[in-house]
């Protein structure tokens, strides 16, 4: 067998690896990949406009107002900024920043076209987020080869078809192979051989750990346990006493040991939503509704992109003083047209909205999908059939002029209370 090529961004972690065992012997134990990717909203808007790439660029909008950062570019974190910081904190920070509104249903359709991919190796993916999945490449070495040559396919696939870079680490469980992935990051792949768990782990920070937040750092630093290597020393009671059940998984993290599975098979969303912050908390209900009009049209959107009908429809509705309202509504019948998930959503917002206080946020959720074959049951089949083609028409459009070459106004007179 050809041996794997070993270079700065596609490396193994075992002593002597590329002498000391043969490559074939990996592939007697799990298999399991974990594909992130890279800055990934900051790389689509890189690849649609080369002209950014190299500067410090932050995808969430203005940032004299008061969103938060959806996404960075490297260049962009070397300032400290990260997502989820205010937006005005990220300009302090980088005030030569460029910065974006960013294109979400883009996101989202680039995101799909990445977890095709994917299931193209395996059917056994679990997509955990919008920009990373699990693979479980378990078994299949008489089909691809070595995983790690396997995993650099999947890498150029990627950058061929889509122009976007990704990290894979892969490792015997999903607590390794995420862990690699962020060390193998920016475009790189990091593969631990099996029973080098344990000394992989072993000399980074606790927080490097998954689901090791602040408040469990603060209470291990509390410990004196800043390393992996100290929390793999601590008492597995002393553990379970300060953190509960938590306890014992913290317990075989530090160990290298994580026995869940890599869960279910790729079969497109679970939910499709869309929400959006008000520059200023508003009153105004014809802001109101048309913002409510704006955000049922891009879910919908993307509900016929993945050729889907919603049931169950949900209302977000979050007042200044940051108390935040749902309401949901289940039809008996799926649904992908615009003007029946409005009326849901008008109906919802009705229901929500009691304290007449000022709107910070509103977002629409869909879920509860079923095929399109559950058609509709409109008394005027012809009328529905039209407002069908009408959506499609406008979608195409969209798709090929952006979301906002059109625009359709809400004609209904403004809604009282």
């Amino acid at each position: 067998m050809v041996p794997v090529e070993i270079t700065a961004a596609c490396r193994l972690f075992s002593p002597n690896s590329s002498s000391h065992r043969k490559p074939m012997e990996v592939n007697r134990h799990k298999q399991i990949l974990h594909v992130d990717m890279d800055a990934f909203f900051v790389s689509i808007e890189e690849s649609l406009n080369p002209e950014l790439r190299d500067k410090a660029a932050i995808v969430g909008g203005d940032p004299d107002g008061r969103g938060v950062v959806s996404a960075a570019s490297y260049e962009a974190r070397k300032f400290g900024v990260r997502s989820g910081m205010a937006l005005s904190q990220a300009k302090n920070l980088c005030p030569q920043a460029i910065f974006l509104r960013g294109d979400y249903e883009r996101y989202a359709i680039v995101s799909r076209k990445v977890f095709k991919i994917l299931s193209k190796y395996t059917p056994d993916i679990e997509v955990v987020s919008i920009d990373e999945a699990y693979l479980d490449l378990t078994g299949f070495g008489r089909i691809y080869g070595h995983t790690l040559s396997t995993a650099q396919r999947i890498k150029n696939e990627i950058k061929d078809k889509l122009r976007l870079n990704a990290s894979i680490g892969i490792g015997a469980n999903r607590l390794i192979a995420k862990v690699a992935s962020d060390c193998a990051k920016p475009n790189g792949i990091l593969m631990i051989f099996p029973g080098y768990e344990k000394a992989f782990l072993a000399p980074l920070s606790v927080e490097r750990l998954p689901g090791v937040g602040k408040s469990v750092k603060e209470k291990l630093i509390d410990f004196g346990v800043r390393k992996v290597w100290m929390l793999a020393q601590v008492d597995k009671d002393l553990l379970v006493r300060t953190f509960g059940k938590w306890g014992v998984v913290l317990h075989d993290k530090a160990h290298g040991i994580d026995r869940s599975d890599v869960g279910g098979r790729y079969s497109g969303p679970k939910s499709i939503s869309r929400e959006t912050t008000f520059g200023e908390d508003t009153i105004d209900r014809k802001v109101i509704f048309s913002t409510l009009f704006w955000l049922v049209e891009r879910t919908a959107k993307s509900l016929r992109e993945e050729r889907l009908q919603a049931r169950t429809i949900t209302l977000k509705l979050r007042y200044s003083d940051f108390s935040t309202v749902t309401r949901s509504m289940t039809l008996r019948e799926g649904t992908d047209l615009d003007k029946k998930i409005y009326r849901c959503v008008e109906a919802l917002f009705r229901r929500a909205y009691t304290r007449r206080g000022r709107v910070r946020l509103l977002g629409v959720c869909l879920s509860k999908f079923c095929s399109p074959e559950w058609q509709e049951n409109f008394l005027d089949e012809e009328k529905t059939g039209k407002l069908k083609s009408f959506y499609q028409s406008v979608d195409r459009v969209r798709d090929k002029y952006g979301f906002h070459a059109i625009r359709i106004v809400k004609s209904s007179p403004d809604p009282g209370p």
